[in-house]
């Protein structure tokens, strides 16, 4: 089976589970390891680390996957194999995280267009994208069901985005904000004028959509 090693760049929230992709060592680029679940979510069994602790962003693990297992939406993907993951380096070194400049996008349209979703049945070409933002901001509403939802706000290029916020740690660290838009700087170790990358993924379907979602976000020191 191949073991595949990666920097983590995301580990966000997805129907109950988790959702972790990352870039490869190998120059194979990216990937986003499932499960074999009709949804592909992971779950702590299937996330969690050698050492007990879960996948934290520029993390430098070891993932063990069987086959490729691409969706439409969704080419990236591998289908793992059931071993537990290694944790080789929390972050990795200066090198290794490196790598990932050269999957920085500049293009302004993500996944082909400009809004925040794309149709279903379109077959997209990837589904994940690393990005260098402006003006990023919280957005903090509720969602169709009326539960509390968290969004960022920010500029590509010439494209202003509003994209719903799956990242794990940030949801968690932003949850004492009121409803409203807030500066950048409202989440724990954020500075006013903060660079970041931001990781975009493309979720399940949902009623004829798949939604771009912020599942990542990596702060540049």
């Amino acid at each position: 089976m191949p073991i595949l090693r990666i920097v983590c760049l995301a580990n966000s929230r997805k129907l109950g589970g988790r959702c972790v992709a990352g870039i490869r060592l190998d120059g194979g680029g990216w990937v986003r390891p499932v499960s074999s679940f009709s949804d592909s979510t992971l779950y702590p069994s299937q996330y969690r680390l050698n050492d007990g602790s879960i996948p934290q962003l520029l993390d430098v693990m070891e993932i063990g996957v069987d086959i490729p297992r691409p969706a439409s939406h969704q080419p990236e993907n591998w289908l793992i194999d059931g071993t537990r993951w290694r944790l080789l380096r929390r972050p990795g070194t200066e090198e290794e995280i490196s790598v990932i400049w050269d999957h920085v996008t500049e293009d302004p349209l993500l996944f082909g267009n400009r809004g925040d979703r794309v149709p279903e049945n379109q077959e997209v070409e990837y589904s994940l994208a690393l990005v260098k933002v402006r003006d990023l901001r919280w957005r903090i509403t509720t969602n169709i069901r009326g539960e509390r939802q968290t969004r960022a706000l920010f500029t590509l290029g010439d494209v202003q985005y509003d994209l719903v916020v799956t990242d794990c740690v940030i949801e968690q660290n932003l949850n004492g904000l009121g409803y409203g838009i807030h500066p950048i700087n409202s989440a724990p170790g954020f500075t006013p004028n903060q660079e970041v990358l931001l990781t975009i993924s493309l979720g399940e379907p949902l009623e004829g959509y798949c939604y771009k979602l912020v599942a990542g976000v990596i702060l540049l020191q």
